[in-house]
């Protein structure tokens, strides 16, 4: 259903399966999985490894979750289930290892681990007879571009979200610690969301 080659090694790529499982695999062995993933109930569209701390990725799918891997691990260590539609896309912020977008049929929501695991920071509903199917971040600006089952694609300025370079990961509440030399600073106001005409 869907791949994601690893940021820094190239020759190992997740792919996710209809039966709901995640495959960690590497070119140089083509005969075998590496490793296998199992916690979705359904169809996995959408894996990404983090582009910062590069031992984990998430996966989305069909049974409204995302779930946050690390690569270690066959166990998830976070599951998002903020919506009762399916997910069809996530994607890492370029610019935090904390920060990801991900795009259900009702919504799309912006979700900062830095500040909350229960909860997404910002929320944006589809407009009535439409879905959203895709999410991507843009490179060179804070823009979030969201497509829509219309085939529109919707541009969202993003103000005072979190824009570190960080790749220091540290879950509220969890003891776990992935990390690499660096420090998260906090945005001082909520994070907006405005949509540009």
């Amino acid at each position: 259903m869907c791949f994601d080659f690893h940021p820094k090694d190239t020759n190992l790529y997740l792919a996710g399966t209809e039966e709901g499982l995640i495959h960690k695999c590497s070119r140089l062995c083509n005969k075998q999985f590496l490793k296998t993933y199992r916690g979705h109930k359904g169809p996995v569209y959408r894996v990404a490894w983090n582009p910062f701390t590069t031992d984990m990725f998430l996966s989305c799918s069909v049974d409204w979750s995302v779930i946050l891997w690390h690569q270690d691990s066959q166990t998830p260590i976070l599951t998002f289930s903020s919506t009762t539609t399916v997910v069809h896309d996530i994607m890492w912020s370029p610019k935090s290892a904390f920060i990801f977008a991900a795009a259900s049929e009702s919504k799309v929501e912006i979700w900062d681990l830095s500040i909350s695991i229960l909860d997404p920071v910002i929320t944006r509903f589809a407009d009535p007879g439409a879905k959203f199917t895709s999410v991507l971040f843009a490179k060179n600006t804070d823009c979030l571009l969201v497509g829509d089952s219309r085939g529109e694609v919707g541009v969202f300025e993003l103000q005072d979200l979190a824009a570190s370079s960080s790749t220091e990961v540290r879950f509220p509440g969890k003891r776990q610690c992935f990390s690499k030399p660096a420090h998260l600073v906090l945005p001082q106001t909520e994070a907006a969301v405005t949509e540009l005409s």
